[in-house]
C-alpha cells in the first residue's frame, strides 16, 4: 500500500479551504464525494487503480478531513454550494458525480440544484432515498459526540463497526484501517449536526432532472437495506447489485465493484475502457 496522495487545496466562498486529491488518467472530470465520517482518502484504493480513464478528483467536504468548516452548523445545501464552488474553482463546466453514502445524497442534491453542471451521477450505497437504519445517533451535546467519535475510533470498536458495514477488518491493511479511523475521528461536522440530514422526495426530485443516473448497492447493506431501496425506486433507475456486499462495497468486494462500476459508468454514456489495470 502506497502513501496517501498529495493534499491539494482550493478556496471556496467565505474563505473556506477544501482539501482534495487528484489522479489523471483521462479527460472527463469525475468527482468522488465521501460519506459521513469519512474523507477523500476513503477512495485511496480506487485512486491507486482508477476503474475508468478520467480526471478523478476526491474532496473533503466542509467539516470533514482536512477541509475547513463554517462556524455554524452546516445545512445540506451548504455541501451542494461546496461542490459547485469546487467545480467553479477548478474551471470544470460539468462532471460525473460519484457519491458514497451521505456523499450520494450530496451528489443527488447537486444534480437537482444544477443539472447542467452534472453529466451524470453514480450513487453508491447512497443516503437520501430514506433515513438510515441501524446508525449511531448523535446526542444534542457536541462535546459528548466528539468523545464518542474518538472512542469508537479505537481499534476495538472500529473493527466491529467495519464488520457491521460489511468490511472484514482482518482483510484490510494497517494503512487502510488508519484511513478509516482518521476520517472517522476528523468528522467535525458529524459531531455537531444534531441529526442526520433529510432530503424529502429525494428519488422523485433526482429522477425528475432527466440526467443519466446509475445506482450501485450491496444486498447486505444494513444502513440502507436493498429491499427498501428497490421499493423506493420501483424500477425507475438502473440498479447494479453486488451480492454479499455491505455498505462499503469498494473495500469489501473490490473486484466486483470495479466491474460493476465500469458497467454503471458506461450506462451514463461514457466509455469505461481503461487499459491501465
Amino acid at each position: 500500500m502506497g502513501k496517501d496522495f498529495p493534499v491539494k487545496r482550493i478556496s471556496i466562498r467565505d474563505g473556506i479551504d477544501l482539501a482534495y486529491m487528484e489522479v489523471i488518467s483521462g479527460d472527463d472530470a469525475v468527482v468522488w464525494i465521501h460519506g459521513m465520517g469519512a474523507y477523500r482518502e476513503s477512495f485511496h484504493n480506487i485512486f491507486e487503480h482508477p476503474p475508468v480513464p478520467a480526471r478523478h478528483l476526491a474532496l473533503d467536504l466542509p467539516g470533514f478531513g482536512h477541509s475547513g468548516h463554517w462556524p455554524r452548523t452546516h445545512q445540506l445545501g451548504d455541501y451542494v454550494d461546496a461542490i459547485l464552488d469546487f467545480l467553479d474553482g477548478l474551471k470544470i463546466e460539468s462532471a460525473v458525480l460519484v457519491g458514497h453514502s451521505f456523499g450520494g445524497m450530496v451528489a443527488g442534491e447537486t444534480l437537482v440544484r444544477a443539472p447542467d453542471r452534472v453529466r451524470g451521477a453514480l450513487l453508491i450505497a447512497s443516503a437520501g432515498w430514506f433515513s438510515p437504519e441501524n446508525a449511531l445517533q448523535p446526542t444534542p451535546f457536541v462535546l459528548v459526540n466528539r468523545v464518542g467519535i474518538w472512542l469508537t475510533g479505537l481499534d476495538y470498536f472500529g473493527r466491529r463497526m467495519l464488520a457491521a458495514l460489511g468490511v472484514a477488518p482482518d482483510r484490510l491493511t494497517v494503512e487502510d484501517r488508519r484511513r478509516f479511523r482518521w476520517g472517522w475521528r476528523h468528522a467535525y461536522e458529524m459531531a455537531r449536526m444534531g441529526r442526520f440530514y433529510e432530503s424529502p422526495q429525494f428519488a422523485d426530485r433526482v429522477l425528475a432532472t432527466g440526467r443519466p443516473l446509475a445506482i450501485i448497492h450491496g444486498d447486505r447493506d444494513l444502513l440502507f437495506p436493498l429491499p427498501r431501496l428497490q421499493s423506493v425506486l420501483q424500477g425507475r433507475a438502473p440498479l447494479w447489485v453486488i451480492p454479499g456486499a455491505g455498505h462499503v462495497p469498494f473495500y469489501s468486494h473490490p473486484d466486483a465493484f470495479r466491474q460493476v462500476f465500469q458497467a454503471a459508468y458506461a450506462s451514463l454514456g461514457h466509455n469505461p475502457r481503461n487499459d491501465n489495470r
